[in-house]
Order: C-alpha cells, then structure tokens, then sequence
C-alpha cells in the first residue's frame, strides 16, 4: 500500500494517475502525477492544484487518484506533458 496520497510527488513516486474532474460540467481528464510534479512541483498537496476545464473554462474541478495497472491500463486519454525544443 502507498499510504495517503497528499502530495503529487507521492502519487508520482507510486507511478498514479490523476483524475481531474470538473463539477460543473463533469469532464474529465487524466493526467500522469509525475508530469503534473514536473509543472507544479513535488511538494505541491493535490488539494492545492488549480486545473481549469478544457470545456467550460471553470477551475471548479476535484483531483483524486487511480494507481496505473500495467496489465489493464485505463480507458480514455491520458494527457501526457510535451517537451518542446527551442
């Protein structure tokens, strides 16, 4: 067991998705906490994280996570971060 997930490096150093979910129009998104610790930072509490919805544009969403089954992987899109030469 991984313990409480209350950073995004801790979901990231278990190898977790986050489910990002918006409540007024309840898209969803996943995204791999390890690029999300990329951008926001590993110390950041998942409760802190800002995402704003791809459809409406309202930053009122709930993250929670989901461990990566490497046999089953999830169904759907997982976002992943781009890296980008200059």
């Amino acid at each position: 067991m991984a313990g409480a997930m209350d950073s995004v490096g801790r979901a990231a150093k278990a190898n977790m998705l986050l489910i990002v979910e918006c409540g007024h129009c309840y898209h969803v998104g996943r995204f791999r906490a390890n690029d999300v610790a990329q951008v926001v930072g590993w110390n950041k509490p998942l409760e802190a994280i800002r995402f704003r919805c791809k459809r409406c544009s309202r930053k009122d969403t709930t993250v929670r996570t989901q461990f990566i089954d490497q046999d089953h992987p999830p169904k759907g899109y997982i976002w992943v971060l781009q890296k980008f030469k200059l």
